[in-house]
């Protein structure tokens, strides 16, 4: 049944959303696919909440909904391509359903709208990365077919209202949008734009919203986080958010997301050995560790000084876990470069790798260089490299086994009620593994409780309560 948004307003400058097309009350039901990264997954709760305020409701499937939205991803091909096969399921969907809107955004709707435009005749608007927050000018009985809203990115949130939907107890927060790096394979600053802070103190606001609505975990996310305020009046830091989200009442859990290696200060990793809230857990996308490969992709940083970086974290912050990603496969890749990765793999054992292979994009430097990998060898070397995590991985959870870790219980387990499903400190929502829970004891779901580690099951802990 179509129920009701959850909206949650950060504060009392909160801008009201135009009323419903009826004048108030139920506008109708909408259904959203948010394909893509947790920053795409904000700009859809901001679009929901936008379409809450205004008198729709939640539909649970897209067939017989008002309203289809479909917030795309373009990273790479493979997310390009999910991205196009959603929107032609929904159009398949509104064949049955003319009267209903469908809406593109996000990523792929920001590089390709005139051809989607072309191609997907059954879209009745697109809107940019940017644009999100005019959802309400393309839904609705007033609303124009065709409408084609892409401006250049650059919007970035203010104090809008939103919904949650990861879980009544853990959250996404974006801290800024945009990226100020050029790494010569992302695409992301051209479909984003440069750097665009969010202010500490809507920040701040929306994270004691979220804390109201009963949150007790927050994932920050930004394209390079560490950045946060190089573009503020007065140039303020990351750190200074951090200390301002650590006096924020009921988040006990904050967790540090897409850290940029080459702009690690040690005044940045002095302030988390003091902070409340903070996890050890950074989430920081090294790439690669060849020093060919990492100069030719424009990091900024070497293997040298990433291991020291990587000593430095583990030194200061005991129990840290880190999750990387790699790209392997990078044009000029040798067999040599890639043994070294796993090399570093295997001396460094990573808590969480994600492996990628390179995705040439032809609005990117690395699309024209010389030395492109074949297809087969760059996923070769990938599933390499992951049955190589994989295998640290489960050591790694093994090593765990009889310890004790407070984990966030959060529900009961998709697949059956025997059975409850929780995250420790270490473990990121949606992408990293997850706690089995058989005996909650007289814990409730929201709850963070110290429980035992029991079992190691693949990637995921089995644990009880002490």
């Amino acid at each position: 049944m179509p129920g009701r948004l959850p909206i949650i307003q950060p504060g009392p400058g909160i801008v009201p959303a135009a009323p419903s097309p009826s004048g108030g009350g139920k506008a109708g039901t909408v259904y959203f696919a948010s394909l893509g990264c947790p920053k795409n997954r904000t700009d859809s709760e901001a679009m929901l909440a936008q379409l809450g305020q205004a008198g729709y409701e939640m539909a649970d499937g897209p067939d017989g909904a008002d309203v289809i939205v479909v917030n795309t991803c373009t990273f790479i091909d493979a997310s390009t391509q999910e991205s196009v096969d959603t929107v032609l399921e929904m159009a398949e969907v509104k064949q049955s359903n003319p009267e209903a809107q469908l809406v593109v955004t996000g990523c792929m709707a920001q590089r390709h709208h005139q051809e989607l435009k072309t191609e997907l005749p059954e879209v009745d608007a697109f809107l940019g990365t940017g644009d999100y927050h005019r959802i309400l000018e393309v839904v609705g009985e007033s609303a124009k077919r065709g409408t084609d809203i892409v401006t250049d990115p650059t919007y970035v949130q203010g104090g809008e209202a939103r919904v949650n939907t990861l879980t009544p107890w853990s959250a996404y927060l974006k801290i800024l949008e945009g990226c100020p790096q050029r790494c010569t394979f992302c695409i992301i600053p051209r479909l984003r734009g440069d750097l665009m802070s969010r202010p500490l103190e809507v920040v701040v606001d929306e994270a004691r919203a979220l804390a109201g609505a009963g949150v007790k975990e927050l994932n920050l996310v930004g394209q390079d986080s560490n950045s946060w305020g190089r573009d503020l009046p007065g140039k303020p830091t990351l750190d200074d958010l951090l200390v301002a989200l650590d006096s924020v009442d009921s988040i006990q859990w904050v967790r540090l997301l897409y850290s940029y290696p080459a702009k690690f200060p040690d005044r940045l990793i002095d302030t988390l050995t003091g902070l409340q809230s903070f996890v050890p857990y950074i989430d920081m996308p090294l790439q690669h560790i060849s020093d060919p490969i990492l100069k030719a992709m424009r990091r900024g940083v070497n293997g040298e000084r990433t291991r020291r970086l990587l000593d430095k974290l583990r030194g200061r912050l005991p129990g840290l876990s880190i999750r990387t990603g790699f790209i392997v496969g990078f044009p000029g890749e040798t067999e040599a470069h890639f043994d070294e990765l796993c090399d570093f793999v295997r001396e460094q054992r990573f808590d969480n790798v994600g492996v990628f292979e390179f995705s040439p994009q032809e609005e990117t430097p690395a699309s024209q260089l010389p030395d492109q990998i074949p297809e087969e060898v760059r996923a070769e070397r990938r599933e390499a490299l992951m049955l190589l995590q994989q295998e640290i991985h489960l050591q790694k959870n093994e090593e765990r086994v009889g310890t004790v870790e407070d984990v966030l219980i959060e529900g009961v387990h998709p697949e059956t009620e025997l059975l409850w499903v929780g995250r420790t400190r270490g473990q990121a929502p949606e992408v990293d593994g997850q706690v089995l829970i058989a005996d909650p004891g007289t814990a409730q779901f929201g709850d963070i409780v110290p429980m035992t580690v029991t079992e190691a099951a693949g990637y995921d802990l089995v644990a009880e309560a002490l």
